[in-house]
């Protein structure tokens, strides 16, 4: 009798294991439409990150061009440099949100939406600067990833694996 349950109970578990691989393995697949925006979304915040972290060793550089291209604020040498430590913080988080969601997961968003809404705060309201394409671009993108950001809870996944 004893026997009987434990091997009742070891079958049991195994089962139990087998499944828990199961779901372990099901693997969601990323649709192509977002891979594409993900790739664009990586080049465009991978070059500003770079071109940041560039800024940081030729302060003089980005101050002349920050002084040409926003005449209507007035930048110091250390605004200069702060502005482009903070572009290179927000893009390093923009890029890390985006490798996050490359590898389908949705903690991705909590990075790289509130990096970009900062960033947009930064050009508006800092450089004063409304530059609508930029900004309806960054905007459509954010909403994008939102949106997408719907099918990567993983018990909505699963739950379609297991009815399909």
């Amino acid at each position: 009798m004893k026997n009987q349950d434990s091997v009742e109970n070891q079958d049991s578990v195994e089962n139990l294991m087998q499944q828990g691989t199961q779901a372990a393995s099901i693997k969601r697949k990323r649709p192509v439409s977002f891979t594409v925006l993900l790739i664009f979304a990586s080049v465009f915040n991978g070059l500003l990150l770079v071109l940041m972290l560039a800024g940081l060793f030729y302060h003089d550089v980005v101050l002349n061009i920050l002084q040409q291209y926003y005449p209507q604020v007035y930048i110091s040498p250390a605004t200069s440099f702060l502005l482009t430590l903070a572009g290179a913080l927000i893009f390093g988080i923009s890029v890390f949100g985006l490798i996050l969601l490359w590898q389908y997961k949705r903690s991705g968003i909590y990075f790289y939406i509130p990096a970009q809404i900062i960033m947009l705060i930064m050009l508006v309201f800092v450089l004063k600067s409304y530059d609508y394409t930029n900004i309806g671009i960054a905007v459509v993108v954010m909403i994008i990833f939102g949106l997408y950001a719907g099918d990567m809870n993983p018990r909505k996944a699963a739950s379609k694996s297991i009815s399909s």
